[in-house]
């Protein structure tokens, strides 16, 4: 089998290279010790089997990011056959930085310039063969989009495994590193000489090792480590590299100066220009995106656009998913032990709570496609830059830089992400204040957890204002961030140095209907993956938290009396019926009650369909011939016994939820809850959304799966509507108190242990959890008070909060500013176009 590596610069098209060759045959999962995303696929061409790995697109192999790291912990781990290198043949002097150190590594490459179709449009002529000539090795023109190159890039990987081994003496390389030969000859001659490190320098050229190793390449050094303990000592000890003129940074600047120079020559020798070079789209393009007053009001149309696509039409498709979920629900309880009236086996319960906790968040599916897709579009055309770009301007004043935006992004600026990788992207941040305000901010954002909740509080009190209350919520969350960083880069964080912020914008693309849709597809499948694994976990633990030690002995005793009653009056109500001798014993009367409920849930979820309603009655007639007559009664007397069956039915059915309600406030997790009413009573806060809210610490999606289960009432009804109905009790003040305190909960499990690792301090571990709870807990507390004493509605509560925040922002934002950074011409960021 082949095992190729799929490897390129960010914005290269790599993705769209590797769907071409993949097509809908993807697997995804995480590089071992880090979240960046895996992808991988299985193919076959000409009888030979091939495994292709889509690497983490990185601009070199400095390892001081998640995806460096990750793309040379792989090379050094996985030895592939091949690395296919894919270049933008827009820009390819850029490009040719990575190319370099992939040819260093020893492997076959092959070099894939996509994207010629855009090259040509600038008017750019690529002199294919003397690249290929210059390089050493194959170059194949391809355009991913368009599924163009797939067969010469399969031919060209058997070719390359074929012909095995390349020649990778430094005379056959475009470039030379001669001020620090002697320096590299000495360590690759250590290296070669290590009998431990023999299998690592057979798999690895022992030169790209040496020029590692002088680089301080930490990825590198761990798995010479790992081989050989004593080496890196005994190498510090020798007089390799005792020049002391000669540092790792200088060692990189040399490095860097002779791959730059080396592609300026290939470009000119390979690429002619047009004479007279004209505006780009993107240029024309970005003079009103990127402007300075236009670029806000743009991304703010942006992100509601977003939201009013996702949270408000994806919402609406629910009305035509839920009836499936609905019936997958009736299905699944139909398999359970039947219980007997009010009696209710622990497995059904249990069976019923997993399935209540699993649809309530699989309801929101079509929510996150419509999300996913979205993102996908944005990343794929090229804006998601931008915004990092546009939003520097703002971050600069609050001690954030513009590579937090990609951090904030994951965590779900957009609504959607997650704040662990979130936080783990800020290792590419070498700003260090920066940093760890952007470890401290990641968790205020709304993950994808935090969605489903919004969507239930929206749905079940703000259904007329969706989107904006959506878009209220996404931007606070901006504002409260801010607010936050710049409170920690003025007190705990402010004698930490700054550095500036440089960034390459790609050209605008066109996102391809396959790319789009795999990404959004894959990304729904890991959201589906988490319900039924981490979800299912919590809900199960929930369960047992909330069922025991269970209700008294007394309170048992008057349920069993109350229930003798019921049937009594059931008795004495149908006793003068013809078919009395059929339904007046318990375990026809059970029978009956069950086959009815289970009638009734059939027929709602098949309500939209007349002819699916009508097959329901069918069956129902072919299977209880002999109860379907009371179900659907065609005379007096049945339907006598039908109305005493439904009254029956319905004074169980409240006697069961009282009972579920009684066992749920004696539970552990019930007495703590009521154990913090007194904290939490002036947010509006009972000791069942107590409850909830604890639930959600260990996975946030916890919150609307243990809601959807208490108050679940035994019909199949969504639980927006079980959550605002009457009985419950809540009010849209109750509702935006409930947002307000989502909106700054504290991160979950997960996420705490990852700002650890990152800011290695308990002491900020234990302020990111305790603040933002403390702080959601004040605000929540502050503005239901408020609310309830001034009458105001949920929605002119939320306004009255986004207003507070966003003038605590402003003020904090004129306060003094933070240490200004060392740009060469004043205080912004500067971008260039990643156009050649």
């Amino acid at each position: 089998m082949i095992k190729a590596a799929l490897a390129g610069q960010p914005n290269c098209g790599k993705s769209t290279i590797f769907t071409m060759m993949s097509g809908v045959n993807q697997r995804v999962a995480n590089y071992p010790g880090v979240t960046v995303e895996k992808k991988s696929t299985r193919l076959s061409y000409k009888g030979e089997a091939i495994e292709l790995v889509d690497l983490p697109g990185t601009y070199s192999f400095s390892a001081f990011s998640m995806e460096e790291k990750a793309t040379v912990a792989y090379l050094l781990d996985d030895d592939p056959d091949v690395i296919i290198n894919v270049i933008d043949a827009s820009c390819l002097k850029r490009s040719l930085y990575l190319t370099f150190q992939l040819l260093e590594i020893g492997k076959p490459v092959i070099v894939v310039l996509n994207m010629m179709d855009i090259a040509k449009r600038r008017g750019l002529t690529l002199d294919r063969a003397a690249l290929e000539t210059a390089l050493g090795v194959p170059v194949i023109e391809a355009v991913g989009s368009k599924g163009i190159g797939k067969e010469a890039i399969l031919t060209a990987m058997l070719a390359a495994k074929k012909d095995g081994a390349v020649d990778n003496s430094p005379q056959k390389r475009p470039h030379a590193y001669s001020e620090i030969e002697t320096e590299l000859n000495q360590v690759e001659s250590l290296l070669t000489a290590e009998p431990l490190l023999s299998e690592l320098c057979n798999q690895i050229d022992p030169r790209w090792l040496a020029l590692k190793v002088l680089e301080n390449n930490q990825t590198v050094i761990e798995r010479i480590d790992a081989r050989a303990p004593a080496f890196m000592e005994q190498l510090h000890q020798g007089a390799h590299a005792k020049d002391p003129n000669k540092t790792a940074k200088t060692i990189d600047s040399i490095v860097a100066a002779e791959r730059y120079r080396a592609a300026n020559l290939i470009y000119e020798a390979c690429v002619s220009e047009p004479l007279d070079k004209k505006p780009t789209l993107t240029n024309l393009i970005d003079k009103v995106v990127l402007n300075r007053w236009l670029s806000f009001l743009i991304l703010g149309l942006v992100i509601y656009g977003t939201y009013e696509l996702s949270i408000v039409k994806g919402y609406a498709l629910t009305n035509y998913t839920w009836p499936y979920l609905a019936t997958l629900k009736n299905f699944i309880v139909s398999l359970l032990p039947e219980p007997n009236f009010i009696e209710v086996p622990l497995v059904t319960e249990l069976g019923i709570w997993l399935v209540n906790s699993a649809l309530a968040l699989l309801n929101y599916v079509p929510i996150f496609l419509i999300l996913f897709m979205i993102i996908a579009i944005l990343e794929d055309t090229g804006y998601m830059p931008r915004i990092a770009f546009v939003l520097d301007r703002v971050f600069n004043r609050y001690g954030l830089h513009g590579q937090s935006t990609l951090p904030l992004v994951l965590g779900g600026a957009f609504v959607g992400g997650c704040a662990v990788p979130g936080i783990m992207a800020t290792k590419g941040i070498a700003d260090e204040q920066a940093r760890i305000a952007t470890i401290m901010t990641v968790p205020y954002m709304n993950c994808l957890a935090k969605v489903p909740f919004y969507t239930l509080i929206l749905g079940a009190f703000f259904a007329s204002t969706m989107s904006l209350m959506m878009f209220f919520i996404s931007t606070i969350t901006f504002f409260i961030a801010l607010s936050i960083a710049r409170i920690l880069t003025l007190t705990l964080l402010k004698h930490r140095e700054r550095t500036p912020f440089i960034m390459e914008l790609p050209p605008y693309h066109l996102p391809t209907l396959k790319g789009v849709m795999l990404r959004a597809i894959q990304r729904i499948w890991l959201y589906i993956h988490k319900v039924g694994t981490i979800v299912m976990a919590v809900a199960v633990v929930l369960f047992v938290l909330l069922q025991f030690p269970g209700i008294s002995k007394e309170k048992q005793l008057e349920i069993d009396h109350r229930v003798d009653v019921m049937l009594m009056e059931y008795d004495e109500a149908i006793q003068n019926s013809p078919y009395y001798a059929e339904v007046n014993d318990k375990k026809a009367i059970y029978a009956l009650i069950n086959l009815n409920n289970r009638y009734r849930a059939d027929r709602m979820a098949a309500s939209q369909s007349p002819e699916k309603a009508a097959a329901v009655d069918t069956k129902y007639a072919q299977n209880s011939p002999e109860f379907y007559k009371f179900i659907k009664p065609a005379d007096k007397e049945a339907r006598a016994i039908n109305r005493e069956i439904r009254k029956l039915s319905q004074q169980g059915q409240l006697l069961q939820n009282e009972i579920k309600n009684e066992r749920i406030s004696n539970s552990f997790l019930g007495m703590f809850g009521r154990f913090l009413e007194p904290a939490t009573e002036w947010a509006g806060f009972d000791w069942r959304i107590n409850v909830a809210f604890l639930s959600s610490f260990a996975a946030r999606e916890s919150a609307v799966a243990t809601i959807g289960s208490i108050y679940e009432s035994g019909n199949a009804e969504r639980a927006e509507e079980a959550f605002s109905s009457d009985a419950v009790g809540y009010s849209a003040l109750h509702a935006a108190a409930m947002l307000i305190f989502m909106i700054f909960t504290p991160p979950c499990i997960a996420s705490m242990v990852v700002v650890k690792l990152n800011v290695n301090s308990y002491k900020l571990m234990l302020l990111a959890i305790f603040m933002p709870f403390g702080l959601g807990l004040l605000f929540a507390s502050l503005f239901f008070t408020l609310g309830n004493y001034f009458a105001w509605s949920g929605t002119e509560m939320m306004g009255y909060f986004y207003s507070t925040i966003v003038g605590i922002t402003l003020l904090l934002g004129f306060m003094r500013r933070p240490l200004k950074r060392r740009f060469p011409e004043g205080g912004e960021a500067q971008y260039t176009y990643r156009h050649s």
